[in-house]
């Protein structure tokens, strides 16, 4: 029998998404139902339906996740990236910084934890899903405490006359979920795990776990007593893993690498 991976329960699992799958449908609904698909590495640029489906969760599991976490952070994204779009990078949204930070845990584990190939990029040790676990099923009330999280607002300093990108376009990317290993100087024997993800516009990356306070308090960090967050504007050929993407992507495009003859 199949063992949810949450509850741990022999149920029969549902086709779980570790990054909702609203902010998938919204991107098809706007190109004629497809999804285009630039590989890191060799292949085609390609359409296709890949939205990160995988067997996680049960359904009682997969209705809590989806009610608990997924729903108030594809509604708070949404209705802030309308806010940016309509009036600009320095918009602040009223918003739960640890119901955020929660809803992140929760993209982050199930992405650790799934079978789908866009996620191998996220794979992690087992004592560092425990920690993400312990944020979902221990830390709700205050799981700032328990990890870090920064988020920044992508944006293109090409000008839309020159052939940048527009924000309603940069909305529409998305780069699945990595794990990285971070140190730095003087961290001691501590070893930090960050998990990124683009969706919706925005960077997010979740460490743990939490950072010392002089690392926490630079900007984009979310803080438990400020419920006005703000995302610093990020030039989004400086995040390097998107960079490398749009690079790889446009010479691909200039190769006629690809399987779509015409774009949405």
């Amino acid at each position: 029998m199949p063992i949810c991976a949450y509850c741990l329960q022999n149920r029969s699992l549902c086709e779980s998404h570790a990054i909702p799958d609203a902010f998938f449908r919204d991107i098809s609904r706007r190109n004629s139902g497809k999804l285009i698909v630039i590989p890191e590495g060799p292949g085609k640029i390609h359409f296709g339906k890949n939205s990160g489906k995988a067997k996680i969760l049960c359904s009682d599991c997969e209705t809590h996740f989806n009610r608990l976490y997924d729903s108030p952070l594809v509604n708070a994204l949404k209705e802030w990236d309308r806010l940016i779009c309509q009036k600009g990078l320095e918009v602040r949204y009223d918003s739960s910084p640890e119901k955020i930070a929660t809803s992140l845990a929760a993209i982050f584990w199930r992405a650790s934890v799934s079978g789908n190939n866009i996620y191998a990029n996220a794979k992690i040790s087992h004592s560092d899903r425990a920690l993400l676990l312990n944020i979902l099923k221990n830390g709700q009330s205050k799981p700032l405490q328990l990890c870090s999280c920064k988020v920044n607002r992508l944006y293109d300093k090409t000008s839309e006359e020159d052939g940048g990108f527009k924000q309603k376009d940069i909305s529409q990317i998305i780069l699945p979920v990595s794990a990285y290993r971070v140190r730095w100087e003087h961290a001691g024997t501590t070893r930090y795990v960050a998990l990124t993800v683009v969706m919706q516009g925005f960077l997010f990356c979740l460490m743990i776990p939490r950072l010392p306070f002089s690392k926490r308090q630079k900007a984009g960090f979310l803080n438990a007593k400020q419920s006005k967050l703000h995302a610093p504007a990020l030039h989004l050929l400086d995040y390097e893993p998107l960079a490398r993407s749009l690079v790889s992507g446009y010479k691909k495009y200039l190769d006629e690498d690809s399987t779509i003859t015409r774009y949405p």
